[in-house]
């Protein structure tokens, strides 16, 4: 269970900076990736310059033998296909899978429950199914000195602006608002 469960948090973390990637090998079609600055809508650091509220801040799905798959970008659907790859291949249990965005701390939070436990487990155990809760960072170098460079090159842009930080950072946010971004 708690292999399983490891897999599961540490794929998804690996696997989050490309929507298009393959959870199980890292291998993504070529010319599908995301953006450069994604995270402008999913890191709440980034969106806190820009005075903008991330709805992206935590995602949660239940995780299941023969779940439905995600296609897309945004959180869930990234959880979504990596607990079917997951679910696919290994025997998971149930449970839930958690994505926490808090700044610069961004984790993926699996909880699973066995659906079946040998006898001598039982005993040693004293009843009861296993579970195992696991989590797992998302770490990106290279983004996250593109989103420090980014925060830094508008923190002067504001910071010298004419009009004021207040109206230049309400102008950029409401640029990237306008925009969906």
């Amino acid at each position: 269970m708690y292999y399983s469960s490891s897999i599961l948090a540490e794929r998804t973390a690996f696997s989050w900076s490309n929507s298009a990637k393959n959870s199980l090998t890292g291998a993504y079609p070529d010319g599908q990736y995301d953006g450069l600055y994604w995270r402008l809508t999913d890191d709440s650091l980034v969106q806190g310059l820009f005075g903008l509220v991330s709805d992206n801040e935590s995602a949660v799905i239940e995780v299941y033998s023969g779940m439905p798959g995600g296609e897309g970008s945004k959180s869930t659907d990234k959880l979504r296909r990596a607990g079917f790859d997951t679910a696919a291949s290994h025997n998971v249990g149930t449970g839930r899978m958690n994505y926490r965005n808090i700044g610069i701390k961004r984790e993926i939070e699996v909880s699973l429950t066995s659906v079946w436990t040998a006898r001598p487990l039982i005993w040693l155990r004293g009843g009861g199914a296993a579970e195992a809760d696991v989590s797992a960072l998302v770490v990106e170098p290279a983004e996250f000195l593109r989103t420090f460079d980014l925060m830094r090159y508008y923190a002067s842009k504001m910071k010298e602006s004419r009009e004021g930080e207040t109206a230049y950072r309400d102008k950029a946010g409401g640029v990237l608002n306008k925009r969906k971004l």
